[in-house]
């Protein structure tokens, strides 16, 4: 967006610049001059997009939760560009600013359920609620507005001792979505 912004910006201030160099009769010039200036106005989509904070982590083992103060620790990061995901302690930090999307699916074992919560720098953010039945799950989402280092976890939102189901059906994902 602010590529494409920035080149529509380029090309009205320089349009009378590329027409005023033509030769009249040479259909190419404009377009050239108009291909250079998009060339040199920044970085591309692809370049962005590779540069952009993610990460998608499942947790591999059932992790029990008995205390309030207990965070999901989702053990297999698959993706984790930028290096903001910490599986060791289950804990993203923003690695720099922006509105991040955020989304968590949470499986509890069996017949038995999990009360659970995204947190933001320690607050509850978006709580979540995988019910009572034959491995119930939620997933929930959160658009997040970050500064660097604001940390984004999952954790137990109850004392009482629940199970989350491993075997990669709870998962854990973010990415930055705009600056």
């Amino acid at each position: 967006m602010v590529s494409t912004t920035l080149v529509l910006l380029l090309l009205c201030a320089n349009l009378g610049k590329a027409l005023a160099s033509c030769n009249p009769g040479k259909t190419t010039c404009v377009t050239e001059d108009l291909l250079h200036m998009i060339m040199r106005a920044g970085p591309t989509l692809k370049d962005d997009l590779e540069r952009r904070p993610t990460f998608f982590s499942s947790l591999k083992t059932s992790q029990t939760l008995s205390n309030i103060k207990d965070i999901v620790k989702f053990d297999d990061a698959k993706i984790n560009i930028g290096g903001g995901y910490d599986s060791t302690t289950g804990i993203y930090t923003a690695p720099r600013n922006g509105i991040y999307i955020f989304s968590c699916t949470i499986m509890a074992t069996g017949g038995g359920e999990v009360h659970f919560q995204l947190n933001k720098n320690d607050q509850l953010y978006t709580g979540g609620y995988a019910a009572k039945s034959n491995h119930g799950s939620q997933t929930v989402n959160s658009l997040i507005e970050l500064r660097t280092g604001d940390k984004v976890y999952i954790k137990h939102r109850t004392s009482l001792s629940q199970i989350v189901h491993g075997s990669h059906y709870s998962t854990f994902s973010g990415y930055l979505l705009s600056k």
